[in-house]
């Protein structure tokens, strides 16, 4: 274990040469701006509108995340910038599970000491290789002796039972050579699934609007690639073979690789359906994590964490070079800076196995944490809020807008999707804990006025989202099923999943690699000119804070595709060495 003074750095930076004009690099490290990555104030804010049920018993089990020093976090970052350069020999040379594990995170070894540091103090450890962090747990008395907490139990506004801690933990002596942060103290955890409401866009629209149909006219239509889903509700065969031969697409079996078989769900089955839509020879594969019966078996925020993370780690390892769809995200405030880690240390080897992950931004406008208060809490700055891990900075957070089509099925225009009434809309914002990448710039990018401290801001690129002109999808909803038009940004990251099956296709047959992680593209080629006009920028329209604007804007992000054109400039893209 290296000395506690280097321990301490929280961001390396790993430089290689320009990519057009642009320094590219992954950073290393927890990427966490320390002046706002307390936890603290906005559980202070949920304890006072909650309802104070009384102090936790001595022998009541906690968990918290411990993150570890890394030494080896920036060879990861060397490998991540070299992989993703296209200039570098090492472009698009994807690693494998066990090489990332072997590869990255402490030495085992040292992971050991922080075991045996946690035994002394009556806890015990939880830690896979390649991670950061860790999860530790013990009795409220070993966590009151250890991290100087007193912890007492709550309701929060929408019924659910937790405890918090009274303050900030303070992290014990023993373990300061090995830690550099220590999670927040809670059990609290209420994930958001953004689901759709209650026609919609046939196939030839949805097509036409994003200009995916070259790319199908060519034969391409996903085979060889495989998407994968983590769901939380499940789907009925009946209702997919209804979809399929209603619309005369291909049979669609999905296939459940991991968790339990959950009752068919809308999420799900529209999730599956969009991507068939548009690419409906890719492989569907849905890990499936229910999120009810992890909530009655968690004593902690942590021990969830675990729970949903050991699975992602899972689908991550198992599906190397996959495209991932995920339609679930946690308010950021609440989780601290400990848990912002542990999601960017997973998504970093997601990035590293050359998989491109998608995650919708949620559906609560620029207000993701206004829902966890008292109802009639008005929007205003300080429930300004994104969420995890949508903003994790290893993923493409994928927006929403109201999409309209011209009468030949091309598209027409766009706007923001916003339902100011119920405080709805599509997500977006500045992140809590992240600092910007540097791949995230371009026109609009840095914003003074509403993103100072440079954050990583999210959306990074957006799609059809509102309700009203949503794909026509079939699903479970109640006692029975129907025929809707999906919505919500759930519909938005499955379009962006499915047009990544076509564009992996396209770029293999050019004798390319696979796209992986899409932002240092998407960005680069939003920012410089290119011989074709990638994105729809959206100009119209705010998520209830946030304006559209001409370049990249936290409603839109860099706006909505032009598949044959994105597929033609990442083409040029990789042949140019970035250029």
């Amino acid at each position: 274990m290296r000395p506690s003074v280097v321990l301490r750095v929280l961001s390396l930076l790993v430089i290689v040469p320009s990519v057009a004009g642009v320094s590219l690099r992954f950073q290393a490290g927890a990427p966490l701006n320390q002046a706002r990555a307390s936890a603290m104030p906005y559980l202070e804010t949920m304890r006072l509108a909650a309802v104070d049920l009384g102090p936790a018993t001595p022998a009541t089990p906690l968990s918290t995340v411990l993150t570890l020093a890394n030494p080896r976090a920036e060879r990861e970052a060397a490998d991540l910038t070299a992989i993703y350069t296209p200039s570098s020999p090492r472009f698009g040379h994807y690693l494998t599970a066990a090489e990332v594990a072997a590869r990255y995170g402490p030495a085992p070894a040292l992971v050991s000491q922080v075991g045996a540091v946690l035994r002394r103090l009556g806890m015990s450890a939880d830690w896979h290789p390649g991670n950061d962090w860790l999860i530790a747990s013990g009795s409220a008395r070993a966590f009151a002796a250890a991290f100087k907490v007193k912890v007492r139990w709550y309701r929060s506004p929408r019924g659910s039972r937790f405890y918090a801690a009274d303050r900030a933990p303070v992290l014990p002596a023993a373990l300061r050579p090995y830690v550099t942060s220590v999670g927040q103290i809670s059990s609290y955890f209420e994930p958001s699934r953004f689901t759709i409401p209650p026609g919609g866009l046939a196939p030839t629209d949805l097509l036409g609007a994003y200009d995916i149909t070259p790319l199908r006219n060519l034969g391409l239509d996903g085979a060889g690639q495989t998407v994968v889903f983590f769901e939380s509700d499940g789907f009925a065969q009946s209702d997919l073979d209804t979809f399929t031969t209603k619309l005369g697409l291909p049979p669609m079996q999905p296939v459940i690789k991991a968790g339990p078989a959950l009752a068919a769900g809308a999420e799900t089955e529209m999730d599956l359906e969009v991507v068939h839509e548009i690419a409906p020879a890719a492989k569907l594969v849905l890990y499936n994590f229910n999120f009810q019966a992890a909530a009655k078996q968690a004593t902690s925020n942590a021990q969830f964490l675990q729970m949903q993370l050991d699975l992602q780690n899972q689908m991550v390892n198992e599906n190397p070079g996959a495209v991932i769809s995920q339609s679930w995200g946690l308010c950021e405030k609440p989780m601290g800076s400990a848990i912002a880690d542990a999601y960017k240390n997973l998504y970093d080897h997601a990035d590293a196995l050359g998989e491109s992950v998608f995650v919708s931004t949620g559906d609560n406008a620029a207000y993701e944490c206004l829902r966890l208060l008292p109802r009639g809490t008005l929007p205003g700055p300080d429930n300004l809020a994104v969420p995890l891990p949508a903003d994790a900075p290893g993923v493409t957070a994928t927006g929403g807008t109201r999409l309209s089509v011209s009468t030949n099925s091309g598209w027409y225009n766009e706007t923001v999707w916003e339902q100011p009434a119920e405080t709805n809309g599509t997500g977006g914002g500045v992140s809590e804990y992240y600092t910007r990448p540097s791949w995230q710039q371009g026109p609009g990018v840095h914003d003074p006025q509403y993103n100072p401290q440079n954050m990583r801001s999210i959306p990074d690129v957006s799609a059809d989202a509102d309700p009203s002109s949503g794909v026509s999808v079939y699903i479970a909803a109640g006692n029975g099923s129907f025929w809707s038009g999906g919505g919500g940004t759930s519909q938005s990251a499955p379009i962006w999943a499915g047009i990544t099956a076509l564009l992996n296709q396209y770029l293999q047959g050019k004798q390319l690699h696979s796209a992986g992680f899409m932002n240092p593209a998407l960005y680069q080629i939003a920012a410089n000119p290119t011989p074709y006009q990638a994105f729809h920028d959206v100009t119209m329209g705010n998520n209830l804070y946030y304006p559209a604007t001409s370049g990249y804007d936290m409603a839109t992000g860099l706006g909505t595709p032009d598949v044959w054109n994105l597929a033609r400039d990442v083409e040029a893209y990789q042949r140019g060495g970035g250029q």
